[in-house]
């Protein structure tokens, strides 16, 4: 799976048409010595979110790998509200799939495939579905007669054995709110740590491509 890169240029935050929402700051982008100038802001529904400006820090450089970043997603109650500000602010389209919405950035995969040659034909042979290559993270719709989750970003962690992470995470003072569950492509558990921050672990299961969401 693809990860979020929020590698933008700060300007962008309230970038757009008068009719775009938009979003605001929290405090002045802060910098970071050379490597970034990072900047929380607050979309219009309320979740929040940093996003930086790179310099010599490019971002991540180990993705994917067991206790690494795997997967972002956002829970929203407002999907259209959300379109359009990702849209204009990070130029994100929307992909449905089987498994859910996606966040996708249009040539996303030229840059994997630049890193990774042979990507691109590595997950088409697995099944991919059109267009995956580029998604850069996760839509999780909130039902409507949920008024209990917040809108919010949620950050998901890569695993080797999710059934030996949950079964740790209880061990040591964590609580599995949910799961380990069968889902697209992997198998997963929510989980709540000690001091109460919630965290998705995934572990990459190919045999659950049809699973439906």
């Amino acid at each position: 799976m693809a990860v979020v890169s929020a590698a933008v240029l700060l300007a962008g935050c309230t970038a757009g048409s008068d009719t775009t929402p938009r979003a605001s700051e929290t405090k002045q982008p802060g910098g970071l010595l050379s490597a970034l100038r990072p900047a929380p802001v607050i979309i219009p529904e309320g979740a929040t979110l940093s996003i930086w400006q790179p310099n010599q820090h490019r971002g991540s450089k180990i993705v994917n790998e067991h206790g690494s970043v795997n997967f972002n997603v956002l829970a929203t109650r407002d999907l259209e509200r959300a379109k359009a500000f990702y849209g204009d602010v990070f130029g994100w389209q929307t992909l449905q799939l089987p498994a859910g919405v996606m966040w996708t950035l249009p040539g996303y995969g030229d840059h994997l495939e630049s890193f990774t040659p042979g990507l691109r034909k590595g997950m088409a042979d697995m099944g991919a579905p059109d267009g995956f290559i580029d998604v850069v993270a996760a839509v999780n719709p909130i039902a409507t007669d949920d008024s209990t989750t917040p809108v919010q970003w949620n950050v998901t962690f890569a695993v080797d054995d999710i059934e030996a992470i949950a079964k740790m995470a209880k061990e040591l003072g964590g609580e599995v709110i949910a799961g380990p569950f069968d889902a697209p492509w992997c198998r997963m558990a929510v989980v709540k740590d000690p001091q109460g921050a919630t965290f998705t672990a995934s572990q990459f299961v190919p045999e659950n491509r049809d699973v439906k969401a």
